[in-house]
């Protein structure tokens, strides 16, 4: 299984919380022992409670409805060995650099909120969480945000992540690719539904038609190896 950030015990609390109504337990700012900014920070950190709630129903609707139902149409999907080696490499490289970006950014973020916004630092721990459950390449590997963004992308390696995805696309036959480009459009569309409800997922900068179209077929056949 691989590793996650959240341990099952958090989820389902936080999980349980949710689906039963139960409010979040407010900040406790005392202001004789927190520094001004700090102070700030903690008595605005209630208005991520919503942001939370949306993120966690994006989730439930993810790993409960949407993901069950393709599940099996990825798993009978016959591939190549060449194509399944070609993947498994990029999901090892893809598993990597998000540890490393999750671990990176949460630390980062953790001290920009001056160490008192637990809701917000939740908030953004869940929105990482979701490229666990289903990758997006483009979001981790190849949006050139992360040319600037601690922990920083060389060049070199972008364009390296770039030309592997390429490579696999390039490499799936016509007549399966037709087949993906049909469940990947379904399963955008599905997704979009469950977006509606307000979750906005992190770095999907600006891609075009056609990269959309090789990106999600990327990301389902990603997801299972």
């Amino acid at each position: 299984m691989r590793s996650s950030l959240i341990s099952i015990p958090f989820l389902f609390g936080l999980f349980y919380t949710e689906a039963y109504g139960q409010s979040f337990q407010p900040n406790s700012c005392d202001s004789a022992k927190l520094t001004i900014e700090e102070y700030k920070k903690c008595i605005t950190d209630s208005v991520w409670s919503t942001d939370i709630n949306i993120k966690v129903n994006y989730i439930t609707g993810l790993k409960t409805e949407l993901l069950p139902k393709y599940r099996t149409i990825r798993k009978d999907l016959i591939l190549t060995a060449e194509l399944q080696n070609a993947l498994r490499s990029l999901r090892v490289i893809y598993d990597s650099v998000l540890d490393r970006k999750i671990s990176t950014c949460l630390v980062d973020m953790d001290k920009n909120q001056k160490y008192v916004q637990p809701k917000a630092y939740v908030s953004s721990l869940l929105s990482f969480q979701t490229f666990k459950f289903y990758p997006d390449v483009y979001a981790m590997l190849l949006n050139d945000i992360h040319l600037q963004l601690n922990p920083k992308t060389p060049n070199a390696e972008m364009m390296k992540y770039s030309m592997l995805v390429d490579g696999i696309y390039d490499s799936i036959p016509s007549a399966l690719k037709l087949r993906l480009e049909h469940i990947t459009n379904s399963f955008a569309t599905e997704n979009d539904a469950l977006l509606n409800e307000g979750f906005s997922p992190l770095f999907q900068g600006s891609q075009s038609q056609s990269e959309l179209k090789k990106y999600r077929i990327i990301y389902f056949l990603l997801w299972m190896e």
